[in-house]
């Protein structure tokens, strides 16, 4: 019996309550209606007196006491009714099945741990106390020293020759090389000397060419060329009027003449 309360449940149990409720009230009320007297009307009416069959009420009661038996037999069936195999088979397999996955879990493996690295062993080695050293060392020391005695002076031997540092080619120097008279005087004489070339006239040529040369230590220029000309043979023509150019005053260094580097713009302008 309490296995079937169970499986109903509390709803099923109200549910059940209510029907043998209205089941009790019902049977009570044919009980007291079977004891009453007969309504007056049903009594008094002719049409019932006469045709027995036209009168509604003569099988309610019947039908009712039917209808509550056969409530009462479907409660108490319910409460007899055993509990289903197939649902305990079904949680069996459940259970069953459940434990076969389970079973057949997957094991990882366990992760390698690094092994740490071996540190090398410092061995520590005992250091004992100095012991004094009393051995003497002799020095041989001269007796006497004449003040007299003349010492050479010692000259080294990787000095720099004289050669060498006066035939190096300077930028900056000590005095800078000129023109002599001045730079006036050299342009004008450039003036003087330079010729216009007659393709550089028909083309319209005009600029400035800028060469550069080396003042030798005893004025001469040597090493000419063009850095940037304008062409249309006004290159060549500053060549030709440099080497044609009287001798400059050397750049000193130290006091001596040095070959020096320079650079020396000549314009090309056409007279209008």
């Amino acid at each position: 019996m309490i296995d079937i309360l169970k499986f109903m449940g509390p709803e099923g149990l109200f549910i059940s309550f209510l029907v043998v409720l209205v089941a009790i009230v019902q049977l009570f009320r044919v009980i007291i209606s079977k004891q009453s007297n007969p309504s007056p009307l049903t009594q008094s009416n002719p049409l019932v007196k006469k045709y027995d069959d036209v009168n509604l009420d003569k099988y309610t009661n019947f039908f009712r006491m039917l209808g509550l038996s056969i409530g009462l037999t479907i409660v108490l069936a319910a409460f007899e009714y055993p509990t289903p195999a197939n649902v305990l088979m079904t949680l069996t397999d459940t259970n069953l099945y459940i434990d076969e996955e389970l079973d057949s879990a997957v094991v990882l493996p366990k992760p390698k741990l690094p092994q740490p690295k071996k540190v090398p062993v410092v061995k520590i080695i005992e250091v004992t106390e100095d012991k004094d050293v009393t051995k003497d060392i002799e020095i041989d020391i001269p007796e006497f020293i004449d003040p007299d005695e003349v010492i050479e002076e010692y000259i080294p031997d990787d000095e720099p020759d004289d050669e060498v540092i006066e035939n190096e080619v300077h930028i900056i120097v000590e005095k800078t090389a000129a023109f002599k008279g001045g730079m006036g005087k050299f342009y004008r004489w450039l003036g003087k000397k330079l010729k216009y070339p007659s393709h550089a006239k028909r083309l319209g040529v005009e600029g400035k060419v800028f060469v550069e040369f080396v003042i030798e230590k005893d004025g001469s220029l040597s090493n000419l060329k063009v850095v940037r000309g304008i062409g249309a043979g006004c290159d060549e023509e500053a060549i030709r009027i440099l080497k044609m150019c009287p001798k400059w005053s050397p750049g000193e260094q130290r006091g001596r003449p040095v070959r020096q580097k320079m650079v020396l713009p000549i314009s090309f302008r056409l007279q209008n």
